[in-house]
C-alpha cells in the first residue's frame, strides 16, 4: 500500500507535467512532445542505477530474512557509493552532449530546443537521483516500504507545487513558462536525495548507513553486481529499444501531435502500470526473504498473492481506459486531433493490461529470487523480435499509424507476460544462489 500511495504521487507529477506542457500559452504541442522525450531520459537515469538497486534489494532482503543486520548494512554502504559515483558518470556527458542526444530523439520544430533546456538543467539532479532511487530499494529490500514511500510523496508534492507555480507564476513565483516544469522537477530530486541520505544515517526501516562502510569492498560489489548486472544491461537494452521506437515516432508528425498524443498515452496508463510496478516491488521482497528464511513455498504464494492484487487492478485499469478512452484524453490536451490519437492508444492497451500485470509481477518475483538472467533473456527476446522489430515493419514499411503502433506494443506485452510467467512456473528461481 505504501508503494501504491508512492507511485500515484508519481503519476501525479507525471500528469501535471503533461498537463501544463499540453496548456503552454505557446507552441503546445511542442512542449508537450518535449516532455515526453525527457521523460525516456528520466526513465534512462533509473535504469543505469537499476543494476546497483536489484542487486541490493535482493541481497539486502536475504539479509534480513537470514537475521544478518551487519551484511545488510555493507550492502547499504557499497551500494550508496555505487550509486553517487554512477550518478555523476552518466550527468557530466550527458549534459556536455545534451544537444547531440536530443537530435538522436527525431523531434521537430521547436521542441528540440525545449527538450534540450531541460535536459541540461536537470543532469544536475542526477546525482542526487540515483542516490535517492537506491537508497529506496535498500530501505525495500528490508522490508519497510513505508519511509521510501513517505519521502518519495514529499519530493512528488514539492515538484507538483514548484512546477505549478513556475510554469504559471503562481504563488509569488516568477512565470517561467516550459522551464518551470524543468526547474521544478530539478529542485524535486536534489531534495529527495538529501533527504533519503538523510533518513539512512538515522537508521530507518531497520537499516542504517554507516560512513565507514562507504569505501569501496570489492567483494560485497561484486556481490551486488552479479545479481544487478543482467538486470542493468536488459534495463539499458530494453531503453534502447524504446528509444529507437520514440525516434520512429517523433518523425511521423512534424507538427508534433503524433509524438504528444503517444506520450499523453502513456502517462494516462501510468495509472494502471504504476501500481503493477509497486506490487512488483513488493513481490521482489517477500520472495527474496522467504527464499532467506529457506521457505520457498511462501515465497510461490506471495508472488501469487501479488499477482491477483495487482493483475486484478490492472485489468480493471483496462476496462476503464476501454470505456473512458475519449472524456479522458480530451480532458488533458485540448486540441481535438491529439486528444483523438491518444483515445485510441488507450482503448488498444486496455486490452493487454492482464498480461502487461503478469510481465512485471512476476519478472519481478524471479529478480527478487536472484533469477535476473533468465528474467533479462526473456525480456529483451520478447522486445527485440516482438516489439521492435514489429514497430520497424510497421512504420517502415507498412506506413502504419500510431494506432498500429500500439497494436504491435499491446501484443508485444502479452507475450511477455506469458514467457516470465512460464519461467515463474518452472521453478528454477527457488535454488538460485545469490
Amino acid at each position: 500500500m505504501p508503494m501504491m500511495a508512492e507511485h500515484l504521487f508519481h503519476i501525479l507529477v507525471g500528469l501535471t507535467d503533461t498537463y501544463m506542457a499540453n496548456h503552454l500559452k505557446n507552441d503546445a504541442a511542442a512542449g508537450a512532445s518535449a516532455v515526453g522525450t525527457v521523460s525516456f531520459f528520466l526513465w534512462f537515469f533509473g535504469l543505469v542505477i537499476s543494476s546497483i538497486g536489484t542487486g541490493a534489494t535482493a541481497l539486502i532482503a536475504r539479509a534480513k530474512g537470514a537475521r544478518h543486520r551487519s551484511l545488510a548494512n555493507g550492502v547499504c554502504g557499497q551500494a550508496i557509493t555505487a550509486a553517487i559515483l554512477i550518478g555523476l558518470v552518466v550527468a557530466i556527458p550527458t549534459y556536455l552532449g545534451s544537444d547531440y542526444l536530443i537530435s538522436l530523439t527525431g523531434l521537430e520544430g521547436s521542441a528540440p530546443q525545449l527538450a534540450q533546456s531541460y535536459l541540461s538543467m536537470l543532469c544536475i539532479a542526477v546525482p542526487f537521483c540515483t542516490l535517492m532511487f537506491v537508497a529506496n530499494s535498500c530501505l525495500r529490500g528490508a522490508g519497510d516500504t513505508l519511509t521510501p514511500a513517505l519521502s518519495m510523496i514529499f519530493v512528488d508534492l514539492v515538484n507538483v507545487f514548484l512546477t505549478f507555480s513556475l510554469t504559471r507564476g503562481a504563488f509569488g513565483f516568477p512565470e517561467m513558462g516550459f522551464k518551470g516544469i524543468a526547474l521544478g522537477t530539478t529542485i524535486a530530486y536534489i531534495s529527495g536525495g538529501i533527504l533519503l541520505f538523510g533518513v539512512l544515517v538515522a537508521g530507518r526501516g531497520g537499516i542504517r548507513l554507516h560512513l565507514h562502510r562507504l569505501p569501496p569492498q570489492w567483494l560485497t560489489l561484486k556481490r551486488i553486481l552479479r545479481i544487478g548486472i543482467p538486470s542493468g544491461v536488459e534495463s539499458l537494452l530494453l531503453w534502447l529499444a524504446q528509444f529507437a521506437i520514440l525516434h520512429l515516432i517523433n518523425r511521423m508528425d512534424v507538427t508534433n501531435r503524433v509524438p504528444s498524443a503517444h506520450s499523453n498515452a502513456i502517462r494516462i496508463e501510468a495509472f494502471s502500470y504504476m501500481v503493477g510496478f509497486a506490487i512488483a516491488t513488493a513481490a521482489a521482497t517477500m520472495v527474496g526473504q522467504s527464499l532467506g528464511a529457506n521457505d520457498p513455498r511462501r515465497a510461490t504464494r506471495s508472488a501469487y498473492l501479488c499477482y491477483a492484487v495487482g493483475g486484478g487492478f490492472m485489468t480493471f485499469c483496462g476496462l476503464l481506459f476501454i470505456l473512458f478512452s475519449q472524456p479522458v484524453s480530451r480532458w488533458i490536451a485540448p486540441d481535438p486531433v491529439i486528444a483523438s490519437y491518444t483515445a485510441q492508444c488507450l482503448f488498444i492497451t486496455g486490452f493487454c493490461q492482464a498480461g502487461f500485470a503478469s510481465a512485471i509481477i512476476f519478472g519481478g518475483a524471479l529478480r527478487g529470487a536472484g533469477d535476473t538472467l533468465a528474467v533479462m533473456i526473456l525480456n529483451l527476446s520478447s522486445i527485440f523480435f516482438i516489439r521492435f522489430l514489429g514497430v520497424v515493419i510497421v512504420t517502415q514499411y507498412l506506413h502504419g499509424s500510431l494506432a498500429a503502433i500500439w497494436l504491435v506494443l499491446s501484443f508485444e506485452l502479452l507475450c511477455r507476460g506469458t514467457f516470465l510467467y512460464g519461467r515463474f512456473l518452472q521453478g528454477k528461481w527457488r535454488h538460485v544462489k545469490v
